[in-house]
């Protein structure tokens, strides 16, 4: 029994308050964090390995409001360089953005560490210093310090003579990497390549590297400094390093894809929707149930997970594409009913519901928080539309002009209908061609084939990692333990395999944290190794007596090794050296509650990926040391979720089909067979493209479910009416140029979507129009509009 009009209207009055409520509350939870972008996040819980995130968190935390310029030029003009990295420095710190700018070395940086070191001298010995000892070249070792007395230039001498006659802690200090992988002097950091120098500025961004606006004011420093690089006569280039550069670069691009791609599309489905309606209200209705179901999915969503992945609002942004269809299925049906109600059209938008929630929903039983979201976002916003239309379509639609005739789309499509054989022709020969192309489908899961950062911007972080061998945030070894002391012996024995990497010519460089502060262990072996080869050897003597000192001396300088009481260094006496914040990222410190320590070695450029296997192997070998391979770690997350996805995907299909029997018997092959078909169709003519497949390509395959469902029973449920054919074709339509003219953008993500859209969408919509489309054909054309 149809609703009276006040009984519409009440229950309209209360979908407004329920949308109002939900606006309240959606902005409420907006004025916080509520978004999350971590892709540790879409792991299931006990698969996240929380240690790693913790880790990785850590070094992300450290390297992204970091900046790096390399001012450079020829090596003849080393001093002149010197001055205006000095001046761009001074010129990027009076821009305000920077919270710190470094040009000029630390004026006591030797004099601190020296400082810092020096009560422990005694047990501090380079990987070099220990085995000359140990082979007997302590000779070798008294004439370095003998020539170190005599040429004071030779290096630091931080300790006093009697303390450490043959300067080990001076050996120790100059072993240290005080530049994060570059060479320092009285000016500052520099790195040299053939006949170039560069000279090296620091800076740290004060606000978020992902503001725009910050952005914007970074660009605008860095360029004012290329362009005092271009007018200088003796530098030639300046090469730059942050992960600002990054996401400005991704945002200039999103905003040039947005005022072209975004905006023709956007342009081209109003003047399509003007184009069939010729009316204004036809054109808002539309809008308002795609606006009330991303109000209802993104508030849903926020109350069940707290905080929602970006990758959930760009995949519920294809909700557009279906959601749509009910508005369009209801406004075909009034333009040719006149204000016939909702009541007609409910079944079919009701199963069109049912089927997409269970398409979308069948995803919410995978363990994936991320698949989960999708999943409650999706059904969530499919409901919301659903509703709107339902409850609000029939109480405007009164307003609503009628008009009998076909228009022009309506005539089209009978004109197209007549031209079935050629129609099954083309349809042939394409999934002939898809047949082809499916047994040579291949994936990419490569976080490489996501990348969207400008060729010349990557080519300057390469050249800066090759210069400077600085040891990178992507892979690491991470050791855990017990205690403090127990990390670093770990580390120690792990240092024995990089070390030979090292000299192998396989690894570039690595960092560890007991490079700075050794093992209690290994700084009472190395004390004992000094009291037995050093003194006990009478090296001191042979020191003072090669440079004509007395021999006294010797036994004054043993008397003090004797006498001093033991101290060892732990890595807490690091953190207000000026090595403690470049070590920081490194040290992780026990949660409240646990006891368990960690550390991580940062890794520099590998020869081939083979040293990767290499490193994994050295892992295994040690308790508690894991290498973490965050590049492959994250390639491997999105196999797992392309896998997941297929499987699911699958299992909604099964879904889908079950409920489709039970209204429609044998005949539900008709509905269900467009998107399947239509899916497998894409994915082999993108294979015979050349194009191999990744897990956006397989969550584009859902919304191509989702638009194909409302196609077939759409118009299964309308007898293959006009009016149902004019309302599938417009959301197809739309969701092509919505979605479809995604493959134009150069970001990635978005261009594997379009791609699978834009074909998938059209042959879904032109299988069901070969299946269905037979009533058409013996309509006859009126010549209204």
């Amino acid at each position: 029994m149809p609703l009276s009009l006040p009984s519409r209207r009440s229950l309209a009055l209360v979908w407004a308050l329920a949308l109002a409520l939900l606006t309240a509350a959606l902005m409420l939870r907006l004025s916080g964090s509520v978004f999350d972008s971590s892709i540790l996040a879409l792991l299931p819980e006990d698969q996240q390995a929380p240690l790693v995130a913790r880790a990785s968190d850590r070094m992300d935390e450290f390297v992204a409001n970091r900046v790096l310029l390399l001012v450079g030029g020829s090596r003849a003009d080393r001093p002149e360089l010197s001055g205006l990295a000095e001046d761009i420095a001074r010129q990027l710190s009076e821009t305000g953005v920077f919270s710190r700018i470094q040009a000029r070395a630390e004026a006591d940086w030797w004099l601190s560490m020296g400082r810092l070191y020096q009560p422990y001298h005694y047990q501090l010995l380079t990987d070099d210093v220990r085995q000359r000892l140990a082979g007997g070249q302590g000779n070798a070792l008294v004439a370095e310090a003998a020539r170190g007395l005599v040429s004071p230039a030779s290096g630091p001498h931080p300790a006093p003579l009697l303390d450490d006659p043959l300067n080990l802690l001076g050996h120790w200090l100059r072993s240290l990497d005080p530049g994060g992988g570059f060479q320092l002097d009285q000016q500052g950091l520099f790195v040299t390549d053939s006949d170039r120098h560069y000279r090296v500025i620091t800076a740290v961004i004060k606000q978020d590297p992902f503001d725009q606006a910050t952005q914007k004011r970074v660009l605008a420093a860095v360029a004012e400094a290329d362009a005092r690089v271009s007018d200088s006569a003796v530098a030639s280039e300046l090469l730059r390093s942050g992960l600002v550069f990054h996401a400005a670069a991704g945002a200039s691009q999103a905003r040039a894809e947005l005022s072209t791609i975004g905006v023709g599309s956007l342009i081209a489905i109003l003047l399509l929707l003007w184009w069939q309606f010729r009316s204004v209200s036809y054109l808002l209705l539309p809008v308002l149930s795609i606006g009330c179901g991303l109000l209802v999915a993104l508030s849903v969503s926020l109350v069940v997970f707290e905080r929602v992945h970006l990758v959930t609002l760009a995949f519920g942004a294809s909700l557009v594409g279906v959601s749509v269809d009910y508005a369009f299925h209801y406004l075909c049906h009034v333009r040719y009913q006149g204000g016939a109600g909702v009541r007609r059209i409910l079944p079919g938008i009701t199963l069109g519901l049912l089927s997409s929630c269970l398409a979308y929903g069948a995803q919410a039983l995978t363990p994936f928080p991320g698949l989960q979201q999708i999943a409650l976002f999706s059904a969530a916003g499919l409901i919301g539309a659903w509703l709107t239309v339902v409850l609000w379509f029939p109480v405007f639609g009164r307003w609503l002009p009628a008009r009998r005739t076909e228009g022009w789309l309506g005539r089209g499509l009978v004109s197209v209908a007549r031209l079935k054989k050629p129609l099954v022709v083309v349809l042939a020969g394409l999934l002939a061609l898809a047949l082809y192309g499916l047994p040579g489908v291949v994936f990419d899961d490569s976080l490489g084939a996501l990348q969207s950062s400008p060729e010349s911007l990557l080519r300057q972080e390469q050249r800066i990692q090759s210069l400077s061998e600085n040891p990178g945030s992507a892979r690491f070894l991470l050791i855990r333990g017990n205690s403090a002391q127990q990390v670093l012996e770990r580390e120690e024995r792990a240092r024995l395999g990089l070390d030979q990497l090292v000299r192998q010519g396989r690894l570039d460089a690595y960092r560890a944290v007991s490079g700075f502060a050794p093992s209690i262990d290994r700084q009472q072996k190395d004390r004992q190794r000094v009291a037995e080869q050093v003194y006990q050897a009478g090296l001191p003597e042979r020191l003072f007596q090669s440079v004509g000192m007395s021999g006294e001396l010797a036994g004054r300088s043993e008397a003090r090794f004797r006498a001093a009481e033991p101290r060892w260094l732990r890595p807490s006496e690091l953190a207000d050296a000026p090595v403690g914040e470049l070590l920081s990222a490194q040290w992780l410190e026990p949660l409240p509650g646990s006891e368990e320590v960690a550390s991580l070695i940062t890794l520099g450029g590998a020869a081939d990926r083979q040293v990767y296997l290499q490193l994994a192997e050295l892992a295994d070998g040690i308790d508690g040391v894991r290498f973490v391979d965050r590049v492959e770690r994250t390639s491997d997350l999105l196999a797992g979720y392309r896998a997941t996805v297929s499987q699911w995907t699958a299992l909604a299909y099964a879904l889908v089909l079950l409920v489709l029997f039970f209204r429609y018997g044998r005949g539900c092959w008709r509905v269900i067979l467009p998107p399947a078909l239509a899916t497998l169709m894409t994915l082999g003519l993108l294979s015979v493209m050349g194009l191999p497949l990744n897990l956006f390509n397989l969550l584009a395959a859902l919304l191509i479910l989702g638009i194909g469902l409302d196609i077939g029973i759409f118009v299964r449920e309308s007898g293959g009416q006009l009016h149902a054919w004019e309302a599938v074709t417009l959301s197809a339509l739309t969701s092509l140029l919505a979605f479809g003219l995604l493959a134009l953008s150069e970001t990635p993500v978005l261009h594997h979507f379009g791609m699978t859209v834009l074909p998938g969408i059209g042959l879904a919509w032109l299988i069901a129009f070969v299946l269905g489309s037979g009533a058409l054909a013996g309509s006859r054309v009126s010549k209204g509009s």
